[in-house]
């Protein structure tokens, strides 16, 4: 399964990529492609955050991994992430995701970064327009099988993990999903229509009894069981699947790319 791959390769390099990430009512899409949603914030204000407005990321705050990604399967899916696959030349980050297939095996070169500092519970906020085949953030696109985006925290083997998520194969869903450890996890899902051509404002509220879950300012899902309580880092990920199931099979030759305008971080009082 594709879980016990992700795993695996997380026990193999703790520096390199991570993973992972699922019920309300269906929120309203933004109007158009790269129209902004202006996030909220509780009143103290954010204590880490970043617009993504340089010229190159940031490196006092974030990591670039590299090296195998989730969803890597030996004669399946050659998955690695790329630091060429990161950079901020539109106005905001960008990740791309790349595929080629050659018989049975698929090759995908994706994309990760993660923060240096630790976070625990608190309110964090991502506004992003998930994959899709526009090469800007305004230009039309649509999401292509064989990808997942993922906005999240992790640490330690997913002794904390709290995901949003997008697959490939099913693009309009939104899956959040909590986990305490690899075998205790909560998820719960959402449709978003056109969630690969509008930005959206994705927020999780992360106490010590429960996670609310937030689309546009809307609460469309609140987790009470298995929440973690170690702090963790926040990553933002794109890599490639080949799978019948997760992320969906490999589609070839088409690139793929999450845009994330913008992130915060804001302590629980």
């Amino acid at each position: 399964m594709l879980r016990i791959a992700v795993l695996l390769f997380l026990i193999f390099s703790v520096t390199s990529s991570i993973v992972h990430g699922a019920t309300g009512p269906a929120p309203e899409p933004a109007d158009a492609p790269g129209d902004a949603v202006v996030a909220s914030e509780p009143a103290n204000g954010p204590t880490f955050s970043d617009t993504f407005s340089g010229k190159t990321l940031d490196p006092n705050k974030w990591f670039v991994d590299t090296g195998q990604a989730p969803g890597n399967i030996a004669g399946v899916n050659k998955g690695k992430l790329s630091a060429e696959h990161v950079d901020l030349s539109t106005g905001m980050l960008r990740l791309t995701l790349t595929q080629s297939v050659a018989g049975a095996l698929a090759t995908s070169v994706g994309a990760e970064i993660r923060s240096k500092e630790l976070f625990g519970f608190g309110t964090y906020v991502w506004m992003a327009r998930a994959a899709s085949t526009a090469a800007t953030p305004t230009a039309p696109g649509s999401a292509a099988s064989g990808s997942v985006t993922d906005v999240f925290n992790f640490i330690n083997d997913s002794e904390s993990e709290i995901d949003f998520e997008y697959q490939g194969q099913t693009p309009s869903t939104l899956e959040m999903t909590n986990y305490s450890t690899v075998s205790r996890s909560q998820s719960t899902s959402t449709p978003v229509p056109n969630a690969d051509s509008n930005f959206h404002e994705y927020k999780f509220v992360w106490g010590a009894a429960r996670i609310d879950f937030y689309l546009d300012g809307n609460l469309v899902s609140t987790h009470t069981e298995h929440i973690p309580s170690a702090p963790a880092a926040v990553l933002i990920n794109l890599w490639g699947t080949n799978s019948k199931s997760f992320g969906g099979i490999a589609t070839d030759g088409v690139t793929r790319y999450l845009y994330v305008q913008s992130f915060a971080f804001t302590p629980a009082p």
